[in-house]
């Protein structure tokens, strides 16, 4: 006859594989929501993606533009995104990855023959390109259709994974419990019937009953802690008085304010972060949570002791002039019998500072790029509604050219700023070793053209320039060179540009040098921040983009170095760049 307790060592393993099934079909349950939300996502990015081409070409496609249209699409080819212009009549005139002469009409394509106001998804396959594809066509004026693909295979791996995943999970549930299930019964309930002997007779006082400790298996350490019950607990008195210790060191070197209030106000307990906070005094007897000089960190305290649950509020703080941003965290606790409140404070001022940063940031692109933006919107409709001579066509031609360079220079400063910034997360970097006097003699060479222009002479000192090695990126130190090299030919007016290189406390010391205007004080300190420019209008005009300098501190970063400026106005300016020789 099964014994109660036999029954409990079944009941577990079947337990677990009703748990098992159960979370299976749940998982199948929301493997079928997961796939049709994954669609709808994926068709949700299509139609964005094609109202957002919509918009680009609309422009062009009023004004028969059609070669713009077909360089808007050659943007997407070799991309899983693929854009396809119908005319009226069925006709493709812009596609972004198959040739024009490969394609045969596509009045007959489902998702153009059912389309409506709001456009049609299909998905089929396509001759064209070999693969299945999930369609998405819009109604554009006039009969005019736009139509979007995208490969689906990505989209039925993804789901094919999710449900291999589920399958696997259902076999390792199966093998988990029949495991289990012979585990229990063949090892561990044989020990387990002699342990519970021995604990009975051990309560009954008993206390010499010996014990039999198994060789190996989970109750090995169960029987081990019997055998010694007695001298566990004294140890136990004893490990516990070390865990308050430890309790205490820990409460006292967390980096984020804690303070434990009572009812009445007075702060029972606070660690280290809280005394440099609020002053030594928050530690004393009877300091009371209203001498913080913060009103609204009192009000939230006793808001906390009225709710049940509060969530966190930010708080600002005055901390003797420097205002700062808390953000407070109130937990409802008993200490001998009496609700206290813990309350954790948070630092967010640094935080905030960041995404003030990165406000005016974006703030700035979109400045800076707001002014190329309209002068080429005003040149091409003066390309398009007024009519031209040969001459106004090629100034028109010209603001066309150099203010979409101006926009490329821009946007190939911020891909690069982003890219340099990453770098200096990353665990490693991929540096080689590099001859500084090539890569100078290099850097050089690069801004020789415009030097000439200009008619600035370009010296080294010494020369020829020392063979100094270093460990780093090439690229982005030829690329800081060339930076500072063009900031002193565009800005300086000097007649000649020097590059220094020496060996200097184990760091290569590289400067560009020049005897021009020079820069005011004032603005020293601030040469290095992105889009700051000493001179706004003629910094655009001789065609920087205010990242330069932005670069050159961040590589030099990179590299463990540093950049600095010397500057007197009338005499010339130095930029000195350090980079360790090893």
């Amino acid at each position: 006859m099964m014994k109660h307790r036999d029954l409990i060592f079944l009941a577990f393993p079947l337990s677990v594989l009703i748990l098992v099934a159960l979370a299976v079909g749940l998982l199948f349950h929301q493997f079928r929501a997961f796939e049709h939300a994954y669609i709808q996502d994926a068709q949700e990015t299509l139609r964005q993606d094609a109202h957002f081409v919509a918009q680009v070409i609309d422009d062009d496609l009023r004004a028969g533009n059609l070669a713009s249209i077909r360089s808007h699409f050659a943007f997407f080819t070799g991309k899983p995104l693929r854009f396809t212009l119908i005319a009226p009549g069925g006709d493709v005139v812009a596609e972004s990855d198959a040739p024009l002469a490969n394609l045969a009409n596509h009045a007959d394509r489902p998702e153009v023959q059912a389309i409506d106001a709001d456009g049609d998804f299909e998905t089929r396959y396509s001759t064209t390109m070999n693969a299945w594809l999930l369609y998405y066509a819009m109604p554009l004026h006039d009969g005019w259709v736009l139509r979007a693909s995208l490969p689906t295979a990505a989209l039925d791996a993804a789901i094919g994974q999710v449900r291999l995943a589920i399958i696997l999970a259902l076999c390792a549930g199966l093998i988990l419990a029949l495991a289990l299930f012979l585990y229990l019964f063949l090892r561990v309930r044989p020990h387990f019937n002699a342990l519970q002997a021995s604990a009975v007779a051990i309560a009954r006082g008993r206390l010499d009953t010996p014990i039999d400790v198994p060789r190996n298996g989970p109750l090995r350490e169960l029987a081990k802690a019997i055998a010694v019950m007695g001298r566990q607990l004294r140890n136990r008195i004893d490990e516990l008085r070390r865990e308050r210790d430890d309790f205490d060191t820990l409460f006292n070197t967390l980096r984020e304010p804690l303070l434990l209030v009572a009812p009445n106000g007075d702060i029972l307990r606070s660690n280290r972060a809280a005394a440099d906070l609020f002053g030594e005094a928050v530690a004393t007897p009877g300091f009371r949570i209203e001498r913080t000089a913060c009103p609204e960190l009192i009000a939230y305290v006793r808001g906390a002791f009225a709710e049940p649950t509060l969530h966190g509020r930010e708080i600002p703080f005055d901390d003797g002039g420097t205002p700062r941003a808390l953000l407070a965290h109130a937990v409802r606790m008993e200490r001998e019998g009496k609700l206290c409140i813990l309350l954790l404070l948070t630092d967010l001022t640094d935080l905030r500072r960041l995404e003030s940063f990165r406000s005016d940031f974006v703030a700035n692109v979109s400045h800076e790029i707001k002014t190329p933006l309209a002068a080429i919107l005003s040149t091409v409709e003066t390309l398009t509604e007024v009519p031209l001579d040969d001459a106004g066509r090629k100034h028109c031609h010209d603001i066309l050219t150099r203010q979409a360079r101006r926009l490329n220079d821009l946007v190939q400063d911020i891909l690069s700023l982003a890219a340099i910034e990453r770098r200096q997360t990353a665990a490693a970097h991929d540096f080689t070793e590099i001859r500084l006097d090539s890569l100078a003699t290099d850097a050089l060479a690069l801004v020789q053209d415009d030097a000439d222009r200009a008619g600035v002479k370009l010296l080294t000192d010494p020369d020829p320039l020392p063979p100094l090695t270093v460990r780093g990126d090439a690229h982005l130190l030829e690329q800081s060179l060339v930076n500072l090299l063009s900031n002193a030919l565009r800005h300086s007016g000097s007649p000649t540009v020097t590059l220094g290189l020496k060996a200097e406390d184990g760091n290569a010391i590289l400067t560009v040098a020049d005897r021009g205007c020079g820069i005011a004080t004032e603005h020293l300190s601030r040469l290095f921040e992105r889009f700051y420019r000493v001179h706004q209008d003629r910094s655009r005009e001789n065609g920087g983009t205010g990242l330069g300098l932005a670069i050159v501190k961040h590589v030099a970063l990179l590299h463990h170095g540093a950049v600095d400026v010397r500057s007197t106005l009338g005499q010339g300016t130095v930029f000195t760049l350090r980079i360790p020789l090893r």
